[in-house]
């Protein structure tokens, strides 16, 4: 069974994978765990059990030093937020936790007729996948699919940044996604899936029979704007 912990693990496990493949850190500031993430300048909190002064202004300084346009703080929905509006950091979204078992017959039936709109590349082998949609010359959406090394009994595999182009949402794009990257994910030993959904993309996962197990909730600091 997966819990809402194994969707934190996962969750901060591909940031500090996107972290260690375009030359960003992973860091930490009195048990709070930080990753710079360079190509979108983004400083980000994974889930930290509490917010402390000794915990946040070294971050914020590393992040002012590094011209972060955004810090945000991922939290468990049972944390307090604490200082942070202190710190001119305003609620942001929720990740709705969506997970599901892979089987053979789920995934042997998905695979039946593959989309030929999705093309998939192989990023790093049997560890992280790239699903990219393109509708003739178009280009239509694209996921990633991510299972992290090394999880001991567990075998979950995170879906990742799916984005489906507006003009061509309801077109069956992003199942033809999911689809392809769950397959992959299953042939490299992945048991189950995990995603963070919004409220509307939630939809789409349901008929694809991920449930939901949680909530979360983010906060945003935009220096720029504080200046």
């Amino acid at each position: 069974m997966v819990t809402l912990a194994d969707c934190q693990r996962t969750q901060h496990a591909w940031f500090r994978a996107l972290a260690q493949a375009t030359g960003g850190r992973a860091f930490s500031t009195h048990q709070m765990d930080w990753v710079w993430l360079p190509e979108t300048a983004e400083m980000l909190c994974m889930f930290p059990t509490s917010i402390t002064v000794a915990g946040l202004e070294p971050a914020l300084a590393e992040a002012e030093r590094r011209g972060a346009k955004t810090v945000g703080v991922w939290m468990n929905a049972a944390t307090r937020e604490g200082i942070l509006p202190q710190y001119r950091f305003e609620r942001g979204w929720q990740p709705w936790w969506m997970t599901r078992a892979l089987d053979v017959e789920s995934v042997a039936a998905a695979s039946e007729d593959p989309d030929g709109r999705v093309a998939l590349t192989s990023v790093r082998a049997d560890e992280v996948w790239l699903a990219t949609a393109r509708h003739g010359e178009e280009w239509a959406g694209r996921s990633y699919a991510y299972l992290p090394p090394e999880q001991g009994k567990k075998h979950v595999a995170g879906i990742f940044d799916m984005v489906v182009a507006p003009e061509h949402r309801r077109t069956g794009i992003g199942t033809a996604l999911l689809n392809r990257l769950s397959e992959a994910a299953f042939n490299a030993g992945a048991e189950d899936l995990m995603l963070n959904a919004t409220p509307d993309g939630q939809r789409l996962y349901r008929q694809h029979g991920f449930e939901l197990i949680g909530k979360g909730q983010t906060w945003w600091f935009h220096p720029s704007q504080a200046a």
